[in-house]
């Protein structure tokens, strides 16, 4: 069956649509990086790429094609890039035990699409960097308007507030990496760190796939 699978919806680079890979490497030497920024109150927040080009596409691929498989693949590649370009943060992380905590959707979106994409990141990036993944710390407690279709950022953080709470079987006051997909305005992520600096979380880094700079 997976041969049928693998002739009907082969994969190939998004970008030159060759290869075997969702991404070549020759595709991805010449995507722009992201940066490492200070936030509110996150110790700091690291987007791997920009959100442009071959990379919004991929994200809205994996989004709204439904290809899922391609997560393992950029989680691997975002820990490559840290590895790379961020060491001692990498090596500070793992010295502190840091857990990865992914963004939550709310159940019925999770449902509708059949995963959570920002879960499936911070579950096989934990692997690439030998650290611990968390799934049911953050939870989604009520349903809100899409983020990606509100264009005013004031409006984006009304839509997020209080949205997020913490699971009360977890204990846990360890510190937290936050994994998304994607960074815009930010709102989504520091909704979600107030709600774990509430709970008792010291330390909050941010660290997503794609960032829109500044």
């Amino acid at each position: 069956m997976s041969l049928v699978i693998d002739w009907l919806f082969p994969k190939n680079c998004f970008g030159c649509h060759k290869g075997n890979k969702y991404l070549c490497n020759l595709c991805e030497s010449n995507i722009t990086t992201g940066s490492l920024t200070q936030k509110n109150s996150f110790e700091g927040i690291i987007s791997i790429y920009k959100y442009d080009g071959i990379m919004k596409v991929i994200v809205e691929k994996i989004k709204y094609g439904y290809v899922s498989d391609a997560v393992e693949e950029m989680a691997e590649l975002m820990g490559k890039k840290l590895k790379l370009n961020y060491p001692n943060v990498v090596n500070y992380w793992q010295e502190k035990k840091y857990i990865l905590v992914s963004i939550p959707l709310y159940w019925q979106r999770k449902n509708w699409r059949g995963f959570n994409q920002s879960e499936l990141l911070a579950y096989y990036l934990a692997k690439v960097l030998n650290l611990k993944y968390e799934g049911e710390l953050l939870v989604r407690k009520i349903k809100t308007k899409n983020q990606a279709t509100i264009k005013n950022r004031q409006v984006r953080r009304k839509n997020i507030i209080n949205v997020f709470e913490v699971n009360k079987n977890m204990v846990t006051r360890e510190n937290v990496i936050l994994i998304d997909d994607v960074i815009t305005s930010g709102a989504t992520m520091t909704a979600a760190l107030r709600t774990l600096k509430d709970f008792g979380v010291s330390q909050v880094w941010g660290l997503s796939l794609c960032g829109v700079q500044k």
